[in-house]
């Protein structure tokens, strides 16, 4: 069975979020120009009903989760890595 727009965004979110440091690298990537949501859902309509589904709510709190400024994402990746070598 074919996986529905919906969760064809979430899987990619899911994919890439590991590789952005920053929430707004993220942004780019998946809302930004050229990126998968345009690609995905074209029209404005097709936009605003994905917008009301489950997996647009657990991609927003992707994005939300993660830092929006590089310095916070280091200081995340540094913090990581001190709980790891203890």
């Amino acid at each position: 069975m074919a996986k529905s727009k919906a969760q064809q965004a979430l899987d990619f979110v899911r994919a890439i979020a590991p590789k952005c440091d920053t929430a707004t690298d993220l942004h780019n990537a998946f809302w930004g120009i050229g990126g998968k949501l345009g690609q995905l859902f074209p029209t404005r309509q097709e936009r605003d009903a994905f917008m009301a589904t489950p997996q647009y709510a657990e991609i927003a709190r992707i994005r939300e989760a993660m830092p929006w400024y590089v310095d916070e994402a280091k200081e995340k990746k540094r913090s990581a890595r001190r709980h790891v070598k203890q």
